[in-house]
């Protein structure tokens, strides 16, 4: 899967969950009411090699459910979405902003093949 289809995809499974609060790498802290979701790449890294070329890279993208409170309903909507979807995710941490309230953070992992 390319880059933007990747990004499309993940998008897509997070607007289901807070359809219409969902945000690709953007500071939405002063824009948007909580709940929202923000999602961007981190890093994509070169996984398996082949005459110097690589074959293989893995991709990582960040997930932060950004709610009021703590929402363990929220959380674990976005978790069966993620389950459902058949991606497996860790979750990094978890604090609290007074301006914005509680950032949930998750990560997956995705491959990218050469010949993709």
């Amino acid at each position: 899967m390319a880059t933007k289809e990747r990004l499309e995809y993940i998008y897509s499974l997070l607007n289901e969950v807070l359809p219409n609060k969902v945000y690709y790498a953007l500071y939405v802290e002063d824009n948007a009411e909580v709940p929202f979701i923000v999602y961007q790449e981190i890093s994509k890294n070169p996984k398996t090699y082949a005459d110097d070329l690589y074959l293989l890279k893995q991709i990582t993208i960040q997930i932060t459910l950004v709610t009021k409170n703590k929402d363990v309903v929220l959380e674990g909507k976005l978790e069966d979405a993620l389950d459902l979807a058949g991606i497996d995710f860790r979750l990094i941490s978890e604090y609290p902003l007074i301006d914005t309230g509680i950032h949930r953070i998750y990560e997956i992992k995705m491959e990218e093949f050469k010949n993709e």
